[in-house]
């Protein structure tokens, strides 16, 4: 099979699987075309009694609310954002670990009023917690401060640091864990790679007999197919919390957000597979490539523009957080690039080879 012919199977096959795993979820709010969320917002100061979905307030309102003492605020950020600072008195439930925060929930009084904020207008974890607040554990009141915590902090208003309840979650720390030996395994193979290759080219040499006459394009392949495959694990399981994440690079329209969230993840996985196995290695490296290229071009950007991918709110230097924020993007911006160096040394495997045979 020519070289298009690999590329248009592989795409071709990605979207067929996508689609046959979005036949299979369970979700009536996932659509394949997704849409818009629309927030009706209040503009009065008087919560309506009968609810049909989450409401917007204004800084004035939630100020009303705070001072009255007539809602409990929920903060939906991460621990460590809420510990940098938080509206007085907020419970800091994040959304991506709500289900670590059940004791704390089921304590709520969900005939109560609930105001939901996180980073401001751009951070969609406000209004994904209120949504389950309100459809998935039927509270009645729920309402979504847009301006969040930096309209707040910015208005003077009272706030706390620390917090008074902190959880730590076993998925987390085990995640963090399997993502550190993965960078670990991706640095230690590029350093390996790199020095094989400057000694079959002749400029260094390796004090280990017979190691520069190993096969060079075996390895970048094994570590870019388990990347891959590691990498779609989890977001084959969940397109949608997936799609949530490409929505905060503010880079594609909405409608096409679910569907790269679902197909993005099985083209990781067929690229996986395909690398691993030797199939179709042609088209596999050149998508390879392309993917990479792609990725640290989308972190890239994110750094500059200051975004909190995790969010998809944008932060300035001045807020809690951002060199972390940073360093961490441009932690996953050189390892995008020693993958993508890998994904070369296979591409160029056979110049290479011709070349330690001429230095023979």
């Amino acid at each position: 099979m020519t070289h298009k012919k690999q590329i248009i199977f592989i795409f071709s096959l990605a979207i067929v699987l996508g689609l046959i795993r979005f036949s299979f979820l369970d979700d009536p709010e996932f659509t394949l075309i997704k849409k818009e969320r629309i927030v009706e917002t209040i503009s009065s100061f008087s919560v309506p009694e009968d609810m049909t979905s989450p409401m917007a307030i204004n800084i004035e309102f939630a100020q009303n609310l705070f001072n009255e003492k007539l809602a409990v605020f929920v903060d939906a950020r991460d621990s460590e954002d809420y510990n940098s600072g938080h509206i007085e008195n907020a419970v800091n439930i994040p959304f991506d670990y709500y289900e670590d925060y059940e004791d704390a929930i089921n304590n709520m009084d969900d005939t109560f009023t609930h105001v939901i904020y996180c980073s401001g207008e751009d951070c969609s974890l406000s209004m994904d917690l209120a949504d389950y607040f309100f459809n998935e554990l039927a509270f009645e009141k729920v309402l979504i401060f847009e301006g969040g915590w930096p309209q707040w902090r910015d208005a003077d208003l009272p706030s706390s640091l620390n917090s008074s309840v902190i959880v730590e979650t076993t998925a987390k720390e085990t995640e963090f864990d399997l993502d550190k030996i993965i960078s670990w395994i991706t640095v230690i193979s590029a350093i390996f790679i790199a020095l094989h290759f400057l000694s079959i080219k002749g400029i260094i040499s390796l004090p280990f007999a017979g190691l520069d006459t190993l096969e060079i394009s075996v390895l970048p392949r094994i570590i870019l197919g388990f990347v891959f495959i590691f990498a779609s694990y989890h977001k084959i399981l969940d397109p949608a919390s997936f799609s949530d994440n490409i929505h905060n690079f503010h880079l594609t329209p909405a409608a096409v957000e679910n569907i790269a969230g679902i197909v993005l993840p099985w083209l990781e996985l067929i690229l996986g597979v395909f690398l691993l196995f030797g199939v179709f290695l042609e088209g596999s490296t050149s998508l390879t490539i392309g993917l990479y290229i792609f990725f640290i071009i989308i972190l890239s950007q994110a750094v500059f523009r200051g975004i909190d991918v995790h969010c998809g709110c944008f932060k300035t230097e001045a807020d809690a957080g951002v060199a972390d924020l940073k360093m961490g993007l441009i932690k996953r911006i050189g390892e995008d690039f020693l993958l993508l160096g890998m994904a070369f040394i296979y591409k160029m495997k056979n110049k290479i080879i011709l070349s330690s045979k001429e230095h023979e």
